[in-house]
C-alpha cells in the first residue's frame, strides 16, 4: 500500500472513508444512547446528526471541500445507510427512525457545512477540535441529564362526517367488532409499523363498562367507561399494561403505558348535522415524558389523528352501509 494513501486520497477514497468513520460512530453513539436509554433526547435527536453531517468533512479532499453539493448530499447518504444498519440490527425500530430521519437530515446537512468551512482554514489544535467534535453529544446527554423529563398531556381531537342517523351511529361506535383488513383504508401510521385494529367489545353498557381493544400482534388493552350519554358519546380510561405487550411488538419509545409515552383516555360524541347526517367525534389524551415534548407533541398529534382517522372510517363505512337510501 502506498505511503501516501491518506495524503492524495482519491474523491472514492475520501468519500468511503467519511462515510464509514459516519456510520461507524453512528452506530456506536445509537448504542450508547439505547443502554443508557438516552436516545429519546436533545443530545441523540438534535446534537447527534450535527456532528455525523460534520464527520464526512473532515475527511473530504480540497476538490469536495469546494462543492456544495458533496455537502448536502453526503449527509444523506450516511443516514440512510445508519438507519438501514440500524433497522436491521435491532438497534432502532421503523417508528422511530421515521420520526428522527427529519432532524438527522437537516442537522447533518448544517453540520456539514459548518465543518466545511472549518476545515478550509487553518485551525490551531486541530486534533483537539476534532476530539471535541466527536464528544459534544456525549457530553451534551451528560448535561440534559441534569434536567428531569417532564409529564406533558396533549388532546388530539379527530372528527369525521357519517350520513347516517344519531341512532345507527351510536350502534356502531358502541363496539367496533371482528375488524377485516378490507375494511381499513391505507394510513401512514400502519406503513411505518403501528398494528392495525382487529376488534373492540363493549361488555356492559353504562358507566363501569369495559371495552376491550385487540390490536394485530397481540396487543390489549382496556377502555373503562367514565360517562355515557345514550345517543351522543361516551368518555372511557385507557388501562394498558406494559408488559403484556408481547416483545418487539412496538419500540420501546413509542410503547404505549411505556417511560416515554402512553395514551389515558379518550372519548366519542355525535352530533346530528341533519336528519340522517351525522358528525362524530373521537378525543384521544396522550402523555409524553421526554425532555424534547414539542417535538414529540408534533410527532404524536400527526400519528395518533392517523390512526383515529382510520377508526372513524370504519365505523362511517358501516354505518353508511345501514343508512337507509
Amino acid at each position: 500500500m502506498p505511503t501516501n494513501w491518506f495524503t492524495t486520497p482519491s474523491r472514492l477514497r475520501t468519500l468511503l472513508i467519511g462515510l464509514v468513520a459516519g456510520v461507524l460512530y453512528g452506530l456506536c453513539a445509537m448504542a450508547v444512547a439505547s443502554s443508557s436509554h438516552r436516545a429519546v433526547s436533545i443530545a441523540y435527536i438534535f446534537v447527534l446528526p450535527v456532528v455525523l453531517g460534520a464527520i464526512p468533512a473532515l475527511y473530504s479532499s480540497r476538490e469536495q471541500l469546494s462543492n456544495y453539493l458533496w455537502h448536502l448530499v453526503a449527509p444523506w447518504l450516511m443516514t440512510f445507510t445508519l438507519f438501514t444498519i440500524s433497522f436491521i440490527s435491532g438497534f432502532e425500530g421503523l417508528i422511530c427512525l421515521v420520526v428522527i430521519f427529519g432532524p438527522f437530515v437537516i442537522l447533518g446537512s448544517l453540520g456539514a457545512f459548518f465543518s466545511r468551512r472549518v476545515s478550509q482554514r487553518d485551525v490551531p489544535n486541530k486534533p483537539l477540535y476534532v476530539s471535541l467534535i466527536f464528544l459534544l453529544p456525549f457530553m451534551a446527554g451528560l448535561v440534559e441529564e441534569q434536567a428531569s423529563a417532564t409529564d406533558q398531556f396533549y388532546t388530539v381531537t379527530t372528527t369525521q362526517e357519517i350520513v347516517a342517523s344519531r341512532a345507527v351511529v351510536w350502534q356502531n361506535i358502541q363496539s367496533v367488532r371482528h375488524i377485516q383488513p378490507r375494511e381499513i383504508k391505507p394510513h401512514f401510521v400502519h406503513l411505518i409499523g403501528v398494528p392495525r385494529p382487529l376488534d373492540g367489545r363493549l361488555d356492559s353498557a353504562g358507566v363501569g363498562g369495559i371495552r376491550h381493544i385487540r390490536w394485530e400482534k397481540g396487543l390489549y388493552f382496556q377502555e373503562h367507561i367514565t360517562a355515557w350519554n345514550p345517543g351522543q358519546g361516551f368518555a372511557y380510561d385507557i388501562k394498558v399494561n406494559p408488559h403484556s405487550i408481547p416483545p418487539r411488538t412496538l419500540d420501546e419509545h413509542v410503547l404505549v403505558g411505556g417511560q416515554y409515552f402512553d395514551v389515558v383516555r379518550g372519548s366519542y360524541g355525535i352530533q346530528e348535522l341533519a336528519a340522517e347526517r351525522s358528525l362524530v367525534t373521537l378525543t384521544c389524551t396522550y402523555r409524553v415524558t421526554t425532555n424534547l415534548n414539542g417535538y414529540s407533541k408534533l410527532w404524536a398529534d400527526f400519528m395518533l389523528d392517523d390512526f383515529n382517522k382510520m377508526i372513524l372510517e370504519v365505523i362511517q363505512s358501516r354505518c353508511e352501509r345501514l343508512a337507509p337510501l
